[in-house]
């Protein structure tokens, strides 16, 4: 005979464990044994650890190589880094401050304006020390021939130089680039090209003399004719270095 349900067969039927007796009839049926049995650890569930709850998150090591790529790139950048550092300490230009000749090349600062006839110590782009002066400023000047005219409405301008070295011999120097005439109305003057009767422009400008040797050239110029010379320059380096300057006859 089975066994019926519980009451009002909402229960499953109690069957008697192995070694018990089935239950009289009125009598109420033995509690159903635990579960699990005593002393049994329950089996895990899905996705739980033995029915504990869940299980703790795992953190997920990172790949090996992401270290070493992470370090490549510190490496990539400290050379960068370094390497502009070392390119801005060799671009470093070299300053060249002038003085007029009788006074320490430890001056450090700019000389005021000379008289015409005063001499000016300047270096070039290698250091070479040499010394320049204005020894007479011809306005106006004529022209080297008779084909040599200036402009309508102007005049030559004739400024004569004299370059002296001093020690070791002036390189990269260009007497057309280096000298300037500031008008009367405050306007720069660069040179001209023209020749002048009585001088030379020196090679074309350039300057070539041996260390205690002096030579001697002009430079031209073309002014308006009612502009007077105010002041005269000269900057080293072909018009890069450092500038000095001469009082104009006004």
């Amino acid at each position: 005979m089975w066994p019926s349900g519980g009451s009002g067969q909402e229960q499953p039927p109690s069957w008697p464990t192995p070694g018990q007796s089935p239950p009289t009839p009125g009598q109420s049926p033995p509690p159903p044994p635990s579960w699990p049995p005593a002393g049994q650890p329950p089996y895990p569930g899905p996705g739980n650890a033995y029915g504990y709850g869940p299980r703790p998150p795992r953190f997920r090591r990172r790949p090996r190589f992401l270290g070493a790529i992470i370090a490549l790139a510190v490496i990539i950048v400290v050379g960068v880094v370094v390497g502009n550092l070392g390119k801005s300490h060799e671009n470093v230009s070299v300053s060249v401050t002038p003085f007029p000749s009788g006074t320490s090349a430890s001056a450090g600062h700019q000389e005021p304006p000379g008289r015409i006839g005063s001499s000016f110590d300047l270096k070039d782009g290698s250091g070479n020390l040499y010394r320049v002066t204005l020894a007479k400023v011809i306005d106006p000047a004529q022209g080297e021939n008779q084909f040599t005219v200036p402009d309508a409405g102007k005049r030559f301008v004739g400024l004569v130089f004299r370059v002296k070295a001093l020690t070791g011999s002036p390189q990269d120097e260009d007497a057309n680039n280096n000298a300037v005439i500031i008008g009367s109305n405050g306007q720069n003057y660069a040179a001209d090209f023209d020749g002048i009767a009585g001088y030379t422009n020196f090679d074309h400008g350039a300057i070539h003399v041996s260390k205690g040797e002096t030579v001697t050239g002009s430079v031209t110029f073309q002014l308006p004719k009612d502009v007077k010379v105010s002041t005269v320059q000269w900057t080293a380096l072909s018009g890069f270095g450092a500038t000095v300057e001469w009082i104009g006859p006004g």
